[in-house]
Formats: structure tokens, sequence, C-alpha cells
């Protein structure tokens, strides 16, 4: 080979090497994007990867489980961390899709203890609350709903109103706007009769409920006034308020769902241990402040609070409230993974009917 050649041949050589090593230490983290998903680049990624030199790649998904399996199943692994709702935290884990971590390890377990602590899998990050909200430009005093009950009043409250299209977190307003108590749903949702008497409550308002499948898609209606209030998470209305000088409000005292979002690693990543040290970053402290002063959801590490601004502590859920539900626990987690499938086809029936 002449001595071109072969200069030519190991550069190459090298930087498929270097491009092999940088692979090694590019992680890819699926979350549900939008708005958040911007805030988590900036407070999240990008300071991980000045102080690591790991590099993060980020996909979206919208909770399906079932691409979790395709990747774990054929080997063809494209995600390394991946974002998780309770149920799927729980179930990911059951069936051999997400790595079996010890948190302990890598967090203070006590400062995780009032959300539940951390998953066979999973560790909490966040807890997303999800309320009735409204367009307080329109809504206003005497005028403004105050219940979930007001929700339902079509005739105090003429037009059309959004809720996700989901059954998790839907059927639970419904019973909420049922008269029981944020306190009582899971004992009645999980009880006889729980779920018949959710979709009775759903027909109700149903000619005038216009569904939403995206976070994102919840505020646009509300910004694009398609409708005048709906069901929505807290980010969302954060991100929407500050991106668009909107004073988008959210109802407490109507009650509200409490979901935490567990992260977790996908089983057999070959950068296992940079996707732990990813995860155990974003559960730090600091991290979680930082992180959440922006985004304006509650941290899942207590440790956080104090590091928040008091503005923003004071526009958070209170964590002692009677009005949230939580979901989480193991009749609630438990009800999910063995009914969820035949109530996600019954609730996609009733709304296609």
């Amino acid at each position: 080979m002449r001595p071109v050649h072969a200069a030519i041949a190991t550069a190459i050589a090298l930087t498929f090497s270097q491009a092999q090593a940088l692979g090694a230490e590019t992680l890819t983290i699926v979350t549900q994007g939008g708005q958040p998903g911007d805030v988590q680049k900036k407070t999240v990624f990008e300071p991980f990867t000045a102080e690591t030199g790991i590099q993060i790649r980020v996909d979206t998904f919208n909770q399906e489980l079932a691409r979790l399996r395709t990747q774990v199943e054929t080997g063809n692994l494209v995600w390394d961390a991946v974002s998780l709702n309770p149920i799927n935290e729980v179930a990911g884990c059951e069936e051999g899709l997400l790595e079996k971590i010890d948190w302990s390890k890598h967090a203070r377990p006590e400062a995780f203890e009032a959300v539940g602590g951390f998953g066979e899998c999973g560790a909490p990050y966040l807890a997303s609350p999800g309320a009735l909200v409204i367009d307080s430009d329109k809504l206003k005093g005497d005028a403004a709903p105050k219940s979930w009950a007001d929700f339902w009043n079509v005739a105090k409250f003429p037009g059309k109103r959004s809720l996700m299209y989901q059954p998790d977190q839907t059927l639970e307003i419904a019973l909420m706007a049922d008269g029981v108590a944020p306190s009582d749903v899971v004992n009645v949702l999980t009880g006889p009769g729980g779920v018949d008497r959710a979709f009775r409550k759903l027909a109700e308002l149903k000619p005038h409920i216009k569904w939403w499948k995206s976070g994102d898609e919840s505020m646009q209606l509300l910004l694009t006034g398609e409708v005048s209030m709906g069901y929505g998470w807290l980010g969302r209305v954060n991100a929407a308020n500050s991106s668009n000088n909107r004073k988008l409000r959210i109802v407490w005292d109507a009650g509200y769902t409490n979901a935490l979002i567990f992260l977790g690693v996908m089983k057999g990543s070959p950068r296992k241990e940079a996707a732990i040290r990813l995860i155990a970053y974003q559960l730090s402290a600091p991290v979680q402040a930082r992180h959440m002063e922006a985004l304006g959801n509650p941290p899942a590490n207590a440790d956080a609070n104090p590091l928040l601004s008091e503005a923003r502590r004071a526009s958070l859920p209170d964590p002692k409230s009677r009005n949230g539900m939580m979901q989480a626990g193991s009749r609630y987690i438990n009800f999910w993974l063995d009914n969820g499938d035949a109530i996600r086809q019954r609730f996609a029936t009733f709304v296609a009917q």
C-alpha cells in the first residue's frame, strides 16, 4: 500500500473508532416532548452533557408500552432511558422490558418517601398533577367553574370542553364530577360498579367533549378558543402561559389527579451505566430544583423543595391537600394492570359511538 493510501486508511479507521466511542457515550432518552421537553433539554440535558461529555439524543412517545416491547423482543434497541407513568413502570418491569436497579444506591431514599419511593425498575423524578384548567380571560368570578360538577353543567357553562382520550385519569375525573371525594376515588373506581358509574357520568357530557391525545393538543384547544375549559397538566399550563402570554388558570379546589413520572433504563441497553448516571443526575436535589423551577411541576425529591423560589412553591398544589388523587399504590396499579386492556377497548368504543 502506498504511504498516502495508508495514511487515508489510518485516518478512516481513526474516524470510525472515534465515532464508535462517541456512540458509546451518546444516550437516547424518550420523553413526551413538547414545551416541557424543551425545558428539560435546557435545565437537565445540556448541563449534564457539559459536565460529563455524554451526549443526549431525545425521542418522544405517548406511553405506548408496545414500543418498548418491540425493541426488547427484537433486540433492536433504539432507546436507553425512558420516562414512564406508574402503570407502565410496573408493567414494563414485570415484562422484563426495563432493568431492575436499586436506586437507593444513587439517591437518598428518604427524600422520595412522600411520593411513594422507588419502583423495582424506575425512579420517580416529578409529579404531574392533572386538573381543571380554564381560560381566565373568558371565565371570571361567578362565570368560572369551581368544581368538576360545574364542568359537567352545560346549562350554566355552555360550550365545548376538553378531556383526555385515555380512560385512566378521565374515569377518575368523571367520578369526582359524580360527587366522589378525591381521597375515595381509587376505592370507588376499583370497587363493584365503579367503572360503570364513571362511564355513565361520561355519557352525560359526551356530546360536549373534544378529546385530546397529547399535552400540546390539550393546550392548543384552550389557546385557540375551541374550548374555554378542559383537563390539563400543570407543566403544560405553565409552559402555555409563559410562551403565549396567557392566563390559563388551574382550579385546584375542584380535585385533581396526581401522577408520578418515573425514569427507567431499557433492558439490555449497552449504555446502562451512562443511563443510570443520567437518571441519578436528574434525581439530585439541585437539578430537580432547577428543572422544576422552570417547568413548574412539584419535584419528586423533597430535598429540592427548599431550593425552589418562594413564588414557585406558592404556585404548587399543597402536598397535604385532600383534593389530590394519587395515581399510585398497589390497589390502583394492579387494577389497571388487570383490567386496563378491556377498559381501554371499552373507552375507544364509547368515544367512537
